[in-house]
C-alpha cells in the first residue's frame, strides 16, 4: 500500500504530502535553503502474520495471511514484495518458517510464521521470489522497463549543489512555514516527479515510453529515436525524447518553465535534464539524472539511486486542490 490523497481527505493530508514532497526533493543531505522538512510519522506496525492452517500434511497447501500499517516496503522471504495486506498460498515440501519484513519510520521490523509438516526437517524460507528472474526484453531485444516502481526515498543528490558566481539569488531561502510546492498541488518537474514518495508506472513500446506518476495524476510521453521539435513551449514537465544506448534508456528533457525547483534552487528556461534508466535486474532500475542550467549551476547537478519494482501495486487516484490554504492552523 502507498500513500494516496483524495478530495475527501482533510487539509492535514495535503500538508503531509507538501512536507514529504519537499523532503523527497532534498534527499540527504538536504541542500541549504530548501524549504520544508519531513514529519516523523507513525512507526511501521505488523498487525498480523500467520499461517492457516499452521500444520498440514506433506503436499498440502497452507495460506499466509498478513496486515501491515505505515510501511514503506513489505516483503516475505521466499515470496517477494507484497502489499500491506493480503494472503498467499504456499505449498512447502518440509516444515518452513517464513519471515515478513517491513521498513518504515523508525526502521525495520519483522515477524515469522511457520507451516509445520510433521516428521520433516525444519527450514527457513529465503530469497525474494524474484531473484534469478531475467530482465524482460521486448521483441526487438531492448530491455523492457515496464512496471510499477518506487524511487523517492532511494534517489539522492550525489553532491551538494554548486551555484555560479552571481546566481545566489536563485536559491530559495529556507522558511519553517514553507511546505513546498506539494502543498499547492503543483507539478514538481523533472527529476522532481521521480523523487516524490509515490509510485510511478512505466509503459514501454518499441517507439515510445510513457511514464505515469501517481502524484498529481501527471504523465510523460517520451518518443524514441526522435529529435525535439523546433518550437518547444515551456511546460512544468518539459519536452522529452529518448533513445537506447545499449541497455540504458537515455531521456533528454528541455522546454521547462521556471516554476519548479532543483534541490531548492530556481532555474531559467535553459534548464536541461538528461535521465538514464537501466534495468539492472528483474526488480530494479538504476536511475540517474544530470541537471544543467548554464545561467545558474557552476557544474551539473546529479541525482542517482534505484527504482524498485512493486508488482503488487497499482497506480492509485490522486486528487489535489490547487492553492489549498486551509493548513495554517496545523502549523501552530
Amino acid at each position: 500500500m502507498h500513500f494516496v490523497d483524495t478530495a475527501k481527505k482533510s487539509a492535514k493530508a495535503f500538508v503531509l504530502f507538501g512536507l514529504l514532497s519537499a523532503a523527497a526533493h532534498a534527499q540527504a543531505p538536504p541542500p541549504a535553503g530548501f524549504p520544508g522538512k519531513a514529519p516523523t510519522g507513525p512507526a511501521a506496525e505488523i498487525v498480523r502474520f500467520e499461517a492457516s492452517p499452521a500444520t498440514v500434511k506433506a503436499g498440502a497447501e497452507a495460506t499466509l495471511h498478513w496486515e501491515v500499517r505505515n510501511a514503506y516496503t513489505v516483503s516475505i522471504d521466499g515470496v517477494g514484495s507484497v502489499a500491506t495486506r493480503g494472503s498467499r498460498a504456499v505449498k512447502p515440501a518440509t516444515t518452513t518458517t517464513y519471515t515478513l519484513r517491513v521498513t518504515g519510520t523508525g526502521g525495520a521490523k519483522s515477524a515469522t510464521a511457520t507451516v509445520t509438516i510433521p516428521g520433516t526437517k525444519a527450514v527457513v524460507a529465503t530469497g525474494n521470489g524474484q531473484a534469478g528472474q531475467p530482465v524482460p526484453k521486448l521483441w526487438n531485444g531492448e530491455p523492457d522497463l515496464s512496471g510499477v516502481y518506487l524511487g523517492g526515498r532511494d534517489i539522492k543528490l550525489v553532491e551538494p549543489v554548486s551555484l555560479k558566481p552571481g546566481a545566489e539569488s536563485f536559491r530559495v531561502p529556507a522558511r519553517e512555514d514553507d511546505l513546498g510546492q506539494g502543498a499547492r498541488c503543483l507539478p514538481p518537474g523533472v527529476p522532481g516527479a521521480v523523487l516524490a514518495p509515490y509510485p510511478l508506472q512505466i509503459v514501454q513500446r518499441p517507439d515510445v515510453v510513457v511514464i505515469l506518476y501517481e502524484a498529481y495524476n501527471i504523465f510523460r510521453v517520451i518518443p524514441l529515436n526522435r529529435a525535439h521539435g523546433d518550437d518547444v513551449d515551456p511546460t512544468w514537465m518539459g519536452n522529452s525524447v529518448g533513445r537506447f544506448e545499449g541497455d540504458t534508456l537515455v531521456v533528454d528533457v528541455i522546454g521547462f518553465n521556471t516554476e519548479t525547483l532543483i534541490a531548492g534552487v530556481k532555474h531559467t528556461e535553459a534548464l536541461h535534464v538528461t535521465e538514464r534508466y537501466r534495468r539492472t535486474d528483474f526488480g530494479t532500475i538504476a536511475y540517474e539524472a544530470v541537471v544543467e542550467d548554464p545561467a545558474v549551476f557552476a557544474k551539473p547537478v546529479r541525482y542517482a539511486g534505484n527504482l524498485t519494482l512493486h508488482p503488487e501495486w497499482e497506480i492509485g487516484e490522486y486528487i489535489c486542490a490547487e492553492n489549498n490554504k486551509t493548513y495554517s492552523e496545523l502549523l501552530k
